[in-house]
């Protein structure tokens, strides 16, 4: 839903105010989109290890060189993940004690209120689907994967459906299981890692 911007600066004051009290905080940089003319540079703040360990497996993990060039005067977007603490509800347009908030204009994401890490690779998703179009290009919720000759195949489907294990079949290359930018080059992934679910997952499924 819409927010007015002055709410969104009182969330954000929450957000950074929070972390910066905090005694450690993790720090990931990385990109979203695999194709290096179209992709963009990404910084995680958060307080939970695992967290970063999420993003750090989602996005696409720069070099070192990458690093020193790409990210030493900052990133495109910023994530701040105050998952831990909750939103005030009394704020406009918020509502409620979660709040997931992401501005365009400031290039910011806000996480109050839930410890959810796929809040992060969402707010990506989100930022690339907005961002692709504008350029002629076109997002997609899918799995893809490349056969030896060269041919694409593109798997659509809601979370759940079987995306992720349409994709990973034994003689054809995994591009990506989730997310994907198909341009006039061809399709490139979004991310750095797959996303595959694991509830009653065993050696026999």
């Amino acid at each position: 839903m819409p927010m007015r911007n002055s709410s969104f600066e009182l969330l954000d004051d929450i957000a950074r105010n929070y972390l910066n009290s905090r005694k450690r905080l993790y720090i990931v940089d990385g990109y979203a989109g695999w194709e290096k003319t179209e992709r963009i540079r990404i910084r995680v703040v958060c307080t939970r290890s695992y967290h970063a360990l999420f993003m750090t497996n989602m996005l696409v993990r720069p070099t070192q060189k990458e690093l020193n060039e790409d990210f030493s005067e900052g990133a495109d977007y910023y994530i701040f993940n105050a998952g831990e603490f909750k939103a005030n509800k009394m704020i406009p347009d918020v509502g409620g004690e979660t709040c997931v908030a992401l501005n365009f204009a400031q290039r910011k994401m806000v996480i109050l209120g839930t410890q959810y890490a796929g809040e992060m690779k969402k707010g990506v998703f989100t930022i690339m689907n907005y961002l692709m179009p504008k350029k002629g290009h076109l997002p997609l919720h899918s799995s893809c994967n490349v056969g030896k000759n060269g041919d694409v195949c593109l798997f659509f489907g809601l979370s759940g459906t079987g995306k992720t294990a349409l994709s990973a079949v034994g003689d054809r290359f995994l591009i990506g299981d989730d997310e994907h930018v198909w341009t006039d080059k061809g399709v490139f992934n979004m991310e750095g890692g797959c996303y595959a679910k694991c509830v009653g997952l065993s050696k026999d499924k």
